[in-house]
């Protein structure tokens, strides 16, 4: 099991005797990771935050019927997969809304940051099956055959878009497996964005959302205007009819 997950076996055996909120308590810890793993897979962060959601609360009714914690991280993750599979297979390679170094603070000295920028650059061009396995394997933790549990890949596909993947690294950025595996492991994790905060979506569709509403306004100030014209227009013709009547009998009278 992960290092970072090295108390969720007592958490674990809690929620088996009764105490489901220990089991809440568990997933709640990985979520920061699930999230992450969603984020660095569609981009997406209101999809990845509704994503995370529905699958922690999915997930958590059905805790006790595993017989090990791997079980059901790997069922969460599996969840979280087959919910959000069709955004990335579309188009995996433009996950350019990341708020990277955000909250990296002094915590990463500059040699090891330009590091991670380098190798976060890579890793987002990687196609969508050799990035996955890999995170799930050097980042998230999961075993080979955890990895063909959630994705559905063969246990030789899996190994060949890992073998895929390590070979593009460590030509583009010229370290060795060792030191790519610590870097990955070193990437930030992209933050769960607090309630209420996550609306925020990629920038292209913020602008696109954007000149909707501009677009739709524009439309919206033109019949305004319109119809307040066309509202005092019929008014003067009620208000002066006899006036009107008379004027247009001495037209037609000439």
């Amino acid at each position: 099991m992960h290092e970072t997950r090295k108390d969720y076996e007592p958490l674990f055996e809690r929620g088996k005797k009764g105490e489901l909120e220990a089991f809440e308590a568990l997933l709640a810890s990985e979520s920061g990771r699930l999230f992450d793993y969603l984020m660095r897979m569609n981009g997406q962060i209101s999809r990845s935050y509704e994503i995370m959601q529905e699958s922690l609360s999915g997930i958590s009714h059905i805790a006790d019927q595993k017989e090990d914690v791997q079980d059901l991280l790997v069922l969460l993750y599996k969840t979280a997969r087959s919910f959000s599979i069709e955004i990335w297979n579309a188009d995996t390679s433009k996950l350019e809304n990341s708020a990277y170094f955000s909250n990296a603070g002094s915590q990463i000295d500059s040699k090891t940051a330009i590091q991670l920028v380098e190798l976060e650059k890579v890793l987002r061009s990687l196609p969508a099956k050799q990035r996955e396995t890999l995170l799930l394997k050097a980042r998230y933790g999961f075993a080979e055959e955890d990895i063909v549990a959630i994705t559905g890949y063969s246990v030789d596909d899996v190994q060949e878009f890992l073998s895929q993947s390590m070979s593009v690294l460590e030509a583009a950025t010229d370290h060795n497996t060792a030191k790519i595996l610590k870097l990955i492991e070193q990437l930030l994790f992209f933050p769960i964005p607090e309630h209420g905060d996550q609306g925020t979506q990629n920038l292209s569709l913020v602008v696109r959302d954007l000149k909707k509403s501009s677009k739709s306004v524009r439309i919206g100030l033109i019949r305004v205007i319109g119809g307040l014209f066309l509202i005092i227009v019929v008014t003067f013709i009620v208000l002066n009819y006899r006036s009107i009547s008379e004027y247009l009998q001495a037209i037609l009278e000439l």
